[in-house]
């Protein structure tokens, strides 16, 4: 009689591998995480490769060294900024209603990812060569042309003033801007720990600003 053969255990399913371009996503967020905590030159590869999850070797298949690394950060930030200036150019609403909503994403992306902003606003002025990548003189031109659109589209309509060049207005906006993301990373037009609504109260603040200048004046 023959003996019955021993059961084969079950195998233990994989699961399926995260595509490449999850696996970069997920090496470029923690690049960020660790930018922030030790600084773009104190911190290395392999630091990256650990708060990712993944081999020491991985990052190097998508990215040549740390340098181009933080390039890809600025790069994915810009990307990121320029699509959202294009769907609020395209939008409908006045302009007022369009720079306001700019203002609005600029200052809610702090909100929602100050870590990613943290990186952007020190390590810009700290690192050789930013503007390598996605930070490039193209990059600053279409943000600059998308926000001077609005301003035009406003000037057209009779709601904002139109002896401001509209590129002059839109440099404006986004200088205001930009130093009001850094005065809020340097913890200078907010406490140490502020919460959402102090956050909103800043955007306020800034929208009004803008906007004041900015209106047509009443005839």
């Amino acid at each position: 009689m023959t003996a019955p053969r021993p059961s084969r255990p079950a195998q233990k399913k994989l699961a399926p591998e995260a595509p490449e371009p999850e696996k970069r996503r997920a090496i470029l967020h923690a690049a960020v995480r660790v930018f922030a905590e030790k600084g773009y030159h104190g911190c290395r590869i392999a630091d990256v490769a650990r708060a990712a999850g993944v081999a020491y070797g991985l990052v190097y298949h998508y990215f040549r060294n740390k340098d181009e690394l933080l390039e890809s950060v600025f790069a994915e930030q810009w990307t990121i900024l320029i699509n959202a200036l294009k769907a609020i150019d395209d939008g409908p609403g006045p302009a007022s209603e369009k720079l306001a909503s700019v203002c609005g994403f600029v200052l809610d992306v702090y909100k929602t990812a100050p870590t990613a902003v943290r990186v952007l606003i020190l390590e810009v002025t700290r690192t050789p060569n930013a503007l390598r990548a996605g930070s490039t003189p193209q990059t600053f031109a279409a943000a600059v042309g998308l926000v001077a659109d609005i301003v035009r589209q406003g000037q057209e309509a009779g709601e904002l003033r139109r002896d401001i060049e509209p590129v002059v207005a839109a440099a404006s906006v986004l200088g205001a801007l930009e130093m009001t993301l850094t005065g809020l990373v340097m913890a200078l037009v907010r406490p140490p720990s502020p919460d959402e609504d102090e956050i909103d109260r800043v955007k306020s603040q800034v929208v009004g600003l803008l906007l004041a200048g900015l209106r047509a004046l009443p005839a």
